[in-house]
């Protein structure tokens, strides 16, 4: 459900008619855009990914289910959690043989952020001789 929040002044100055209804719709499509331009819907991406996990698993669950379950996760406010993996410590500890499916695991803003950090690695200039 979208709340729509109108000026009471704007809307008892019109007259009931079409003018009326067509001022509402003009507010609501242009709050629908706000929101869907700003907002990401992660309830639908929640649903996408669910969905490929059961076909993986080869499960499979009734539609009345599914909408069900869509019409619950859409009364909160879901939002993805923050990225808490330190992507360098993991790179730091890893063997050559793992390397490929590690990078292939990460994602884009991970894949960015590693080559960030692996530039400033080159760059860094406190490089000394190790004697043993």
């Amino acid at each position: 459900m979208t709340k729509l929040y109108l000026d009471l002044e704007d809307v008892e100055s019109r007259p009931n008619n079409m003018e009326l209804g067509s001022y509402v719709r003009t507010q609501y499509w242009n709050k629908k855009e706000t929101f869907m331009s700003k907002e990401k819907d992660y309830v639908a991406k929640i649903m996408d990914e669910w969905y490929s996990l059961m076909a993986s698993n080869n499960v499979s669950v009734q539609p009345k289910a599914s909408t069900l379950l869509g019409t619950i996760l859409a009364k909160y406010d879901v939002q993805p959690k923050e990225d808490t993996r330190d992507i360098w410590d993991e790179y730091l500890t890893i063997t050559g043989g793992q390397f490929k499916g590690w990078y292939d695991s990460l994602t884009e803003e991970q894949r960015e952020k590693w080559h960030e950090q692996a530039k400033q690695a080159r760059r860094s200039t406190n490089k000394t001789l190790l004697k043993g």
